[in-house]
């Protein structure tokens, strides 16, 4: 009995303090979760704007395709809205090669997880 009290009051306070800051593992999903939608995005654009022939380019040309080889937390701040400011750095692996980028996004928890947003 006591047990189950304890579990409800910090699942309550959870809730009420939201899920407390993001893991890096987390922040790593988000962002690879955003760049993913941002690519389906300009895929679409272009199937809408010049059809099959557009899209079959950017598939030969693999121009679509990433992975997040490296990614590495840095600081996070809680912000008054309950959202987190954090920095971070990525290493991407691309048709072209190699990009790495380092800068700060909001973080704010999300029906499956985090959602990252670079609009600060």
């Amino acid at each position: 009995m006591g047990a189950a009290v304890i579990a409800i009051v910090v699942w309550v306070a959870a809730v009420l303090n939201g899920i407390g800051e993001p893991s890096e593992d987390a922040m790593r999903r988000a962002v690879a979760s955003t760049l993913s939608d941002q690519v389906r995005a300009v895929v679409d654009f272009v199937a809408e704007t010049e059809g099959t022939v557009g899209v079959v380019r950017i598939r030969r040309a693999g121009t679509a395709l990433f992975e997040v080889r490296g990614f590495r937390k840095q600081d996070c701040t809680r912000r008054p809205d309950g959202d987190y400011d954090c920095g971070f750095s990525v290493e991407l692996r691309t048709v072209a090669g190699p990009l790495q980028h380092s800068g700060r996004g909001r973080f704010r928890a999300g029906p499956r997880g985090f959602v990252y947003s670079d609009a600060a």
